[in-house]
């Protein structure tokens, strides 16, 4: 029998395209990440990581770079406009960073997904120093890449008011999972935002199946998202306040602030009235869990947006006290 030709040999060992990008993209699951503050999750790995695979082979170095750029991490709108054509079909998250403030009256530039045809997650990071709650606006278009997002974590939004889950649900109306982590939260009883503040840390996460979780306003919202499925809420916190969490949550927090806890919940009917209702706001279809974490934050570190704070009379956290 005649020996096969070397070259033909070295043909045969080579592993198909398909079997090669799974072991690249398993590759990357286990690669270190940059380090990202410690509130926030981490992004992606350095490319120096990824070079060496790169160079060893061309359908290697073209897999490496899909497998790269599965992330994409943008500091200004131009950044989108740059891409190269592979991005369309290489990139499933979009990770942006927006240090800008949106008390400033200049021309709005739009962070525009277009090339992206195939993204599923939008990650936004906000400056939190700055008041910029009114900047997600500018992450809408087009419609149809906002409209097919199937995830969205937002960091850091300075006012995280009704209106801006308003247009969470008027424009990303394809997801399944919200991630907001910030300084503030939400409260219903005086409809502010209010820096968290508890008698005792809390659990490190309290976790909502049964009930929607959510404060009122935020569940009528995302009411309309058909597939969304998980909610995620980090917010700050501090001690010195009224109330504690640790042992026992039978007022079911959804980012009540110990100002109106303090003064409201002093009528056991009411708490116990209030913690009914919450059992019956209507809640998005398909959730199957709303999660709070807490991360400890001093008082005095936190930036309040007194820009878009009502006007309301003298006291804590903007609830006008009785005396």
């Amino acid at each position: 029998m005649s020996e096969v030709p070397e070259f033909q040999s070295l043909r045969r060992c080579q592993l198909p395209t398909e079997l090669l990008r799974e072991i690249v993209f398993h590759y990357s699951q286990g690669a270190p990440l940059q380090e990202q503050e410690a509130s926030r999750e981490r992004c992606k790995p350095l490319w120096t990581h990824f070079e060496p695979l790169s160079l060893t082979s061309k359908v290697l170095r073209q897999l490496s770079l899909e497998a790269w750029f599965e992330v994409y991490y943008a500091q200004s709108p131009e950044d989108l406009s740059n891409g190269w054509p592979e991005f369309s079909t290489w990139t499933r998250e979009l990770h942006c960073v927006e240090l800008g403030t949106d008390l400033r009256v200049r021309p709005v530039v739009q962070w525009d997904m277009r090339t992206f045809r195939r993204l599923r997650k939008l990650r936004v990071d906000f400056d939190p120093k700055q008041s910029n709650a009114m900047l997600l606006t500018r992450f809408d278009q087009p419609p149809t890449i906002a409209s097919q997002l199937q995830e969205l974590e937002l960091h850091d939004i300075s006012w995280p008011s009704p209106m801006i889950i308003r247009f969470i649900g008027q424009t990303f109306s394809g997801l399944r999972v919200l991630k907001m982590a910030q300084d503030l939260a939400w409260c219903s009883l005086c409809n502010t935002c209010c820096f968290a503040t508890f008698k005792d840390p809390p659990p490190e996460e309290i976790m909502y199946d049964k009930v929607v979780g959510l404060p009122r306003h935020y569940a009528t919202f995302l009411a309309s998202l058909s597939q969304l499925e998980f909610i995620h809420l980090t917010v700050s916190y501090g001690l010195g306040g009224s109330i504690s969490l640790s042992s026992c949550n039978d007022v079911l927090w959804t980012g009540e602030c110990d100002a109106c806890m303090d003064i409201m919940f002093e009528s056991a009917d009411y708490k116990r009235g209030w913690a009914e209702r919450k059992a019956t706001i209507e809640r998005p279809p398909f959730l199957k869990s709303v999660r709070w974490r807490f991360r400890h934050k001093d008082a005095e570190d936190v930036a309040i947006d007194l820009e878009d704070e009502p006007e309301t009379p003298a006291g804590r956290n903007g609830y006008e006290e009785d005396d």
